[in-house]
């Protein structure tokens, strides 16, 4: 007698996918992943099969999947399914989606305490109008799946509409709130600039238009050969921003991207005890010399991405600890920021070694580490790791996450003014070609697109009370800009719409508190 061993169990996820209503005969997965219980990417293989997009976990349990999907008019976005668990009829990826925007809109509903807003809100009669999509989607599924996959379709753009209208509604409540108590921050606005770029122009429209200034500190610009700084550049901005009273804040000091790391200290990347000591002594030499000149620190950036250096969970956060514990000695009134990038963490379903980025930092918190608030930096609209589009209810959902571990946020931004295509990107780390197609928000990205966009995304972060201040990237475009496009005046000089409705934005906003002031 041979024992039959069982089958194993399987760790596929299916889906049915259609195209112009018939199965659908090829498929461009873009920034697919999958999503564990525990709200953290999780490793797989997604591939497309003769009609199925088919996931491979590597672990059991249930599991979401997310990709970028075109959502009608509400651009092109990505987006996930619930958890599901494996099956062997393939789900039906058009209903699992909207199912799951559908729970996110009545859940914020319940959690915002929104239920009350009236049957003639725009929120209630796209919420309404989902449902009955909804509901008829699941009823043709198993006769009619082209049917089904048309309703399914209907209903994922009415949740998301919806979904957006709610997180606008919300944000005004709360903003008005905020406003009334004299809650908003007295620096609130902030604009990143260039090392070289020092036009009078462009310093003007910075002092005119914002509140503080942020300078950037790339090891590869300030120290390109070992142990030979050049403080030139930012001693000009430095110094300039001081003399017109404008608080700096810099940063980041250290940070692995290969655009912010000097050739040099490649040479010891396996060598953790070594690269330890030179950021020791980076840190000490940048701030010791600006401690009297900048308010703020953006001491390290996207550590817990972890995909040039090869460093281990206790490195990483033992680099963590050390850099701003040595800021703090230092410049002990300075306000101290650890830097999350790639806020999604898309990263972790490909990188065994980092950190997700709420687990990080929690740990952080958790592990008493003496930092002042997180910098968030959500680049949006180039299709390299963590810029794909979300949208604003995906954004708001993101930065209510960060609440509860009780620090206040810093939220980098930027959005580019046209379609960015694969000979504009620059930050990828292979020669291979690049699919351009990052989804857009609403209509493909334009001057126009770009400043809604901008002007929505600060209507829901400015109403986040823990939301302390808010700073697009680089206000200006240049050729080796981190998001192509992704200034607010162009490289002649000249402002964009989105910088006359941030500067709109920001006129409203203290208008809106003198008043409440005065009338208080």
């Amino acid at each position: 007698f041979i024992p039959v061993k069982p089958a194993a169990e399987s760790l596929m996820l299916n889906f049915q996918v259609f195209d112009d209503g018939k199965p659908a005969q090829s498929c461009v997965i873009r920034n697919a992943h999958l999503i564990g219980s525990d709200r953290n990417a999780m490793r797989g293989t997604i591939t497309f099969e003769q009609g199925l997009i088919v996931c491979e976990k590597r672990e059991s349990g249930v599991a979401a999947l997310a990709l970028q999907q075109q959502v009608g008019d509400c651009g092109e976005l990505t987006i996930q399914t619930c958890l599901l668990p494996e099956r062997d009829e393939p789900y039906l990826l058009s209903i699992e989606l909207a199912r799951h925007r559908l729970m996110v809109l009545y859940n914020k509903l319940e959690d915002w305490g929104m239920f009350e807003i009236g049957v003639e809100h725009p929120v209630t009669r796209r919420l309404e109008l989902a449902r009955r999509l909804f509901v008829q989607a699941l009823c043709a599924q198993q006769d009619e799946p082209q049917r089904a996959d048309k309703l399914a379709r209907d209903c994922l753009v009415a949740a998301i509409d919806g979904s957006a209208a709610l997180a606008l509604a919300h944000a005004e409540l709360l903003l008005a709130r905020r406003r009334t108590s004299g809650a908003l921050p007295k620096n609130l606005f902030g604009g990143g600039v260039r090392l070289d770029q020092s036009n009078d122009r462009l310093r003007g429209g910075l002092q005119a238009n914002f509140d503080f200034v942020a300078v950037p500190t790339a090891w590869k610009d300030l120290a390109p050969e070992e142990s030979e700084y050049r403080w030139g550049p930012m001693d000009n901005w430095v110094e300039w921003a001081n003399r017109h009273n404008m608080p700096v804040v810099a940063g980041p000091v250290v940070s692995f991207e290969p655009g912010n790391l000097p050739d040099w200290l490649f040479i010891w990347e396996h060598d953790y005890d070594t690269v330890r000591d030179l950021i020791y002594e980076h840190i000490e030499r940048v701030v010791t010399r600006y401690k009297s000149k900048v308010s703020a620190w953006t001491v390290v950036s996207g550590l817990h991405i972890n995909d040039h250096f090869t460093f281990a969970f206790e490195q990483l956060m033992d680099l963590t600890r050390m850099a701003t514990m040595l800021v703090k000695k230092i410049q002990p009134q300075a306000r101290v920021m650890v830097e999350i990038r790639q806020p999604f963490g898309e990263y972790f379903a490909h990188n065994p070694r980092s950190i997700p980025p709420l687990m990080y930092a929690d740990l952080l918190v958790q592990g008493a580490i003496n930092f002042d608030a997180f910098s968030l930096k959500l680049l949006m609209g180039q299709a390299v790791p963590g810029q794909f589009t979300r949208d604003l209810m995906q954004i708001s959902n993101l930065l209510d996450q960060f609440s509860p571990l009780g620090k206040p946020i810093h939220l980098v931004l930027a959005a580019p003014s046209e379609t960015v295509t694969s000979e504009m990107i620059v930050s990828r780390d292979s020669e291979e070609p690049v699919d351009p197609n990052s989804g857009y928000w609403r209509k493909p990205w334009s001057p126009v697109v770009q400043s809604h966009w901008l002007e929505a995304l600060l209507q829901v972060a400015v109403s986040k009370p823990f939301v302390e201040s808010i700073c697009w990237h680089e206000l200006m475009d240049h050729p080796n800009i981190e998001m192509p496009l992704g200034g607010l005046i162009n490289e002649s000089l000249h402002p964009k719409n989105a910088f006359r409705r941030l500067i709109t934005f920001r006129q409203g906003l203290l208008n809106g508190t003198a008043d409440q002031q005065v009338s208080a």
